[in-house]
């Protein structure tokens, strides 16, 4: 299930996932969508009933190595539905269209 949601948001092509790319072994999904600062994502998803955190996760030198000044990250694990990532698949695309208009 989990490699499922990974590998649907390496599909979406404005999505930048940061983070490990053994993807069947990740619970914890670290990413950015292109051009659209983390606090708006974080903000959309909030509005569709989806937690993440934003923000620089007290890991500012690892940002600083990925060149990046905040993320999004959205923890998974067995507890989540289909349904779950479903909507949150749908969600980004929402955040996505909503910035780009």
């Amino acid at each position: 299930m989990l490699f499922r949601s990974a590998e649907r948001l390496l599909d979406l092509p404005w999505i930048e996932l940061h983070g490990p790319k053994d993807l069947d072994k990740l619970g914890v999904f670290t990413f950015n969508l292109k051009d659209i600062h983390p606090h708006d994502i974080s903000w959309i998803l909030d509005g569709e009933g989806i937690a993440v955190r934003s923000g620089h996760h007290c890991a500012q030198p690892l940002m600083r190595k990925l060149a990046i000044d905040n993320a999004v990250r959205a923890s998974l694990y067995l507890y989540n539905t289909m349904e779950e990532i479903d909507s949150f698949i749908e969600a980004l695309k929402k955040a996505q269209t909503v910035f780009r208009r």
